[in-house]
């Protein structure tokens, strides 16, 4: 979970804000990029409370979805359909940091990992409200693709 949280808001989300061109949008990534650096310490913290070093490994996953957005958003020459790739792009991200984040806070209960877990399940709840404004912003960007 760490490389993910590192890699989205060093790479992938800074380069993601500079591709859309709705403003809202635009926002909504802004935001979320400024969580996910928040996710990357809590990450860390979480190493500390349970006195390891913080360290990570790649999630080919991950890896696997900021590739196949970035084949394919640069094949897209009309902006509100790409903006919309985007979107969805962010969506299968989140559903992915979801379902790691579910997976960890397991892993937190079976150890009782106490507060380290709050950390947790802070990254959570914000993951999920990011997912919940991507979806909303899609929906209105699909809405302007009709004629």
């Amino acid at each position: 979970m760490l490389w993910t949280e590192r890699t989205l808001a060093f790479e992938v989300l800074p380069k993601l804000h500079g591709a859309v061109r709705s403003q809202k949008l635009a926002d909504v990534v802004a935001e979320h990029l400024a969580q996910t650096k928040d996710h990357a310490a809590r990450v860390e913290q979480v190493f500390r409370a349970v006195n390891a070093e913080p360290s990570s490994n790649l999630d080919a996953a991950a890896e696997k979805l900021a590739q196949q957005h970035d084949e394919l958003a640069e094949k897209i020459v009309d902006e509100r359909l790409a903006d919309a790739f985007h979107a969805i792009a962010g969506t299968a991200t989140e559903h992915h940091e979801l379902a790691a984040y579910d997976a960890l806070l397991a892993l937190g209960r079976a150890l009782d990992l106490g507060d380290a877990r709050a950390l947790l399940e802070r990254n959570r709840k914000e993951e999920e409200q990011a997912l919940d404004k991507l979806e909303q912003e899609l929906e209105r960007l699909v809405k302007e693709l009709r004629p």
